[in-house]
């Protein structure tokens, strides 16, 4: 009965799209009322590739499919499109059994971009499945407004989860949301080691000056990766500020770990303090484990001149692909520097 309602509707869409469509939108309109579900399934992949805002109807009527895949590819075809009118036919979709659907919804939600979906994508953020939680988490860093930005905040930011939290963290960064200041600064100072790792980039990309005060404290944070990002978000906010190099300075001095050697001095070298670099040119050769010298070839590419070409050269002969690979890539960048 579901497939003869289907078709009927197919049929009524065809007529309305008569002359003004290509072959293209009717054949694949046609297809989409096919007993085979695979052709159902494409059929409404090719209206998503199409973005016909005429098939928007004969989609939603599809939303009903029996077969998981169907459903999920015409969800994804009503986002591609970008029809508003799918926003509320959507949101039900959330809730579906199968979690591919559900995720697709999510993500259809992102796509469109509009706060009627800020509720569906909150209820989602309850979703038994961690993954589902995830996708509405970075969908509703995709809707504009402060509808998104507070569910985010309220609810997804306070997950069970380390992993969810660890990737809202990240989101919330995509805002550049001084709103969230706040909140990421909290988690710097008493979550988990990756969330905290992910608060300190976040922190850096919102750029607000007011989080100085709680990344200086992070140079001193236990977790090595806490301390690298801390000292690069700092850089990034504080470019030129004598009290944020002498900060960073501070800790490379006390600093035993060589990763966070060199991206503290890495970062040294961006707030316009160049003391670093020796140690950078050092762990280039001495670094273990391999991505150590890794980084310290990337550094070097960022912060070196033409007078490095040579020592550069001479990590070619690098035993690890790895670090050959970001030698010559810091070479051709400071290479590019000097003949710009």
């Amino acid at each position: 009965m579901r497939v003869a309602c289907v078709a009927m509707s197919v049929g009524m869409a065809v007529v309305l799209l008569g002359t003004a469509c290509s072959s293209g939108p009717r054949g694949a309109v046609k297809d989409l009322a096919d007993d085979d579900p695979s052709v159902r399934s494409e059929a409404a992949i090719r209206l998503g590739q199409l973005k016909s805002k005429e098939t928007v109807d004969v989609l939603i009527t599809a939303l009903n499919d029996r077969e998981e895949t169907v459903r999920v590819n015409v969800i994804r075809a009503l986002g591609n499109i970008g029809d508003p009118a799918a926003i509320a036919p959507i949101v039900p979709f959330v809730g579906d059994a199968r979690s591919g659907v559900r995720m697709a919804a999510c993500q259809a939600l992102g796509v469109l971009r509009d706060p009627r979906g800020v509720p569906a994508l909150e209820k989602a953020l309850y979703d038994d499945d961690e993954s589902i939680r995830i996708v509405a988490a970075r969908a509703l860093s995709d809707v504009p407004g402060p509808e998104s930005l507070e569910v985010l905040l309220r609810v997804a930011l306070r997950d069970e989860s380390e992993r969810v939290r660890s990737h809202v963290v990240k989101v919330i960064g995509l805002r550049r949301a001084r709103e969230a200041v706040p909140r990421l600064e909290s988690a710097l100072r008493a979550e988990s080691d990756m969330v905290r790792a992910n608060a300190a980039m976040t922190l850096g990309e919102v750029g607000d000056r007011s989080s100085l005060p709680v990344l200086y404290g992070s140079l001193n944070d236990t977790y090595p990766k806490v301390r690298c990002l801390a000292a690069h978000a700092i850089a990034r906010i504080a470019a030129g500020d004598a009290e944020a190099a002498a900060a960073v300075a501070k800790r490379l001095a006390a600093e035993d770990d060589a990763m966070a050697k060199v991206d503290l001095a890495w970062a040294l070298g961006k707030l316009g303090d160049r003391s670093g670099l020796e140690t950078i040119r050092t762990l280039l050769f001495r670094g273990e484990p391999e991505d150590v010298r890794a980084e310290a070839a990337i550094a070097l590419g960022d912060l070196g001149d033409a007078s490095d070409l040579p020592v550069l050269e001479k990590a070619l002969a690098d035993k690890m692909g790895l670090v050959r690979s970001r030698v010559a890539e810091a070479m051709d960048k400071i290479k590019g520097v000097k003949a710009a």
